[in-house]
């Protein structure tokens, strides 16, 4: 892993990938690393409307799955999914937890206050409300990312070794393992540690089998 982080700033394999928009990825999904330092339980956020600080601990022996979600967006569609997703795995100690982001495309643009009517009304639409916990919006690249994001990143490695096009990054620094675009996924584990990394073109059907299969894999022998 610390080989890992060290080779975070490798301008050349950056720059070769900045040329290639729409290439796709080898693999949708990545295990993490095996020697993770620290747990989600060392952080916290506020909720969507800041009333409330909920620190991740209080998730210990859950499954949680972090997406960071965008409005205006083309994968915005991937909401009920995710809804219907927090629903039917609910049972097995799922839990979802949406970070809203506008650091691609734009697709974020509005306050903290903006967004569930956004989605109930627009995007998605016909009265939506999301059944999982949002946070406030932020960052989840460069400077002012969050630190749970940081966590995160550098826990897992990324599906798809192309960063994206110079007009689609709008933070610094630039860093191989940096979140490509909305509705990408970490699945972290009953202990707090991260285990999966999915590319936001993962489809959430493919993200559910892939969680199934892990809890299978999982479940301790009789």
């Amino acid at each position: 892993m610390a080989a890992q982080l060290r080779a975070s700033h490798l301008v050349p394999f950056l720059l070769a990938g900045l040329v290639l928009t729409d290439s796709k990825p080898e693999k949708m999904k990545m295990n993490c690393y095996k020697d993770v330092k620290g747990t989600i339980y060392n952080y916290e956020a506020f909720t969507l409307n800041g009333k409330q600080r909920i620190q991740f601990k209080q998730y210990a022996g859950k499954y949680v799955l972090f997406v960071n979600v965008a409005t205006y967006c083309a994968l915005t569609s991937q909401y009920p999914e995710l809804n219907a997703l927090q629903e039917e795995l609910k049972p097995f100690g799922l839990v979802v937890l949406g970070f809203p982001c506008n650091q691609f495309g734009k697709q974020e643009p509005g306050q903290n206050s903006e967004i569930l009517p956004a989605l109930k009304y627009v995007r998605p639409g016909k009265g939506f409300v999301p059944n999982f916990q949002l946070f406030e919006k932020g960052d989840v690249n460069g400077g002012k990312e969050q630190n749970i994001f940081t966590f995160l990143k550098h826990s897992c490695p990324h599906p798809s070794g192309i960063l994206g096009s110079l007009r689609h990054i709008s933070w610094e620094p630039i860093e191989v393992h940096d979140i490509r675009w909305n509705f990408e996924k970490f699945l972290v584990g009953p202990d707090g540690v991260p285990v999966m990394r999915w590319f936001h073109l993962a489809e959430v059907s493919t993200v559910k089998s892939d969680i199934l299969a892990y809890l299978k894999q999982s479940k301790p022998k009789k």
